[in-house]
């Protein structure tokens, strides 16, 4: 029982590196209960998505209709310019409000399905033979109900609904950039697009790391179960170096695992917001050149509302492109789940 590698089948080398297949869509079936629900959330991020695209566009109209002819005026009137500073801050609530609802009710929906998950895995892992508990470490086990479950809450209630609300996002402000400017938006595309690239390559390797860190979890959670239990016997047998040295090897290999894996996803946003910057500036002297030029029909106000559309395009794919990870981690926590409830009774 002391000596060498985990026992059971379920040690660091034998198991598959990458989520199961069909993981995404057996997850589907726990969400079916809370189809209304769901339909809320997907409307409520299309209004927040649409509150944020009408907010920029508000921008040009304030700018180009309202404050540069209240520059010009001798005695302004500030009358009409109060009136569309409270028709944003309505939009700007509208935003608010949706966010905040998709939000609470996704952490409900979430608290929900992990509920429903437990009682199905608890009320399964009763009807498995002893053989199963005497080949997989109690520790194991039990990291099933805990760090396993925990990546599904992170993916239900944050990583799904902010993937919608990027999806959504970048669609309408997409539109908004196209009837903007067309040489602007080529240009931003282009960058993202570079920014995607990279962000895949950096998630790819953090992503991996994430899912050996799942599975190294497990093991030494099941070994320190395992010494806790037999901590007679290993004074008995005066067993504490072996169990030591056991023990050292998986903390090391949870170590470099973890180590590496937020490594890769800790440099991801730093990078990414400071690629997001040198687009913001880019575009400013690219805006003012087509402006002074005469290229387009740029305006000052369309040049403020543009590099707004712009934040809004980057900023939601920069975001997702951080929950790629906990999505894989997810995947990967509900595939050792979904192994133990396809076990043989």
């Amino acid at each position: 029982m002391m000596g060498g590698p985990m026992r059971g089948p379920r040690g660091i080398g034998g198991v598959k590196q990458k989520p199961d297949k069909g993981v995404g869509k057996r997850l589907l079936t726990y969400l079916k209960p809370f189809k209304v629900r769901l339909a809320v959330v997907i409307f409520c991020i299309l209004i927040s998505a649409l509150s944020s695209v009408m907010s920029a566009l508000f921008l040009k109209n304030l700018i180009d209709n309202y404050i540069a002819p209240l520059l010009l005026m001798a005695n302004p009137v500030f009358d009409g310019l109060l009136r569309v500073v409270l028709q944003m801050a309505v939009i700007y609530l509208f935003g608010v409000a949706a966010t905040f609802l998709y939000n609470y009710l996704m952490v409900a929906v979430a608290q929900k399905t992990l509920k429903n998950i437990r009682d199905e895995m608890f009320s399964h892992m009763q009807l498995l033979p002893i053989r199963y508990f005497d080949t997989n470490a109690f520790g194991d086990v039990m990291s099933h109900y805990t760090n396993d479950t925990d990546t599904l809450r992170q993916m239900i209630s944050q990583s799904i609904p902010q993937t919608l609300s990027t999806f959504v996002t970048v669609v309408t402000v997409l539109a908004a950039m196209l009837a903007t400017n067309l040489i602007l938006t080529a240009f931003v595309v282009g960058w993202v697009a570079l920014m995607m690239l990279l962000a895949g390559k950096i998630s790819g390797l953090s992503g991996q790391y994430f899912v050996k860190q799942q599975k190294t979890l497990g093991d030494l959670n099941g070994y320190t179960e395992e010494m806790i239990n037999g901590q007679k016997v290993v004074k008995v047998f005066n067993h504490e170096a072996q169990s030591q040295t056991g023990f050292d090897q998986r903390n090391d290999e949870l170590y470099d695992c973890a180590a590496k894996a937020n490594m890769f996803a800790n440099i991801l946003m730093p990078i990414m917001g400071n690629l997001g910057n040198m687009q913001y500036v880019l575009i400013a002297v690219l805006g003012g050149a087509l402006a002074i030029g005469g290229v387009g029909g740029l305006t000052l106000g369309g040049i403020v509302a543009f590099l707004q559309l712009s934040r809004n395009f980057t900023m939601p794919i920069t975001q997702v492109s951080q929950q790629i990870n906990s999505i894989i981690m997810a995947l990967a926590g509900a595939s050792r789940i979904f192994r133990l409830m396809d076990e043989p009774v």
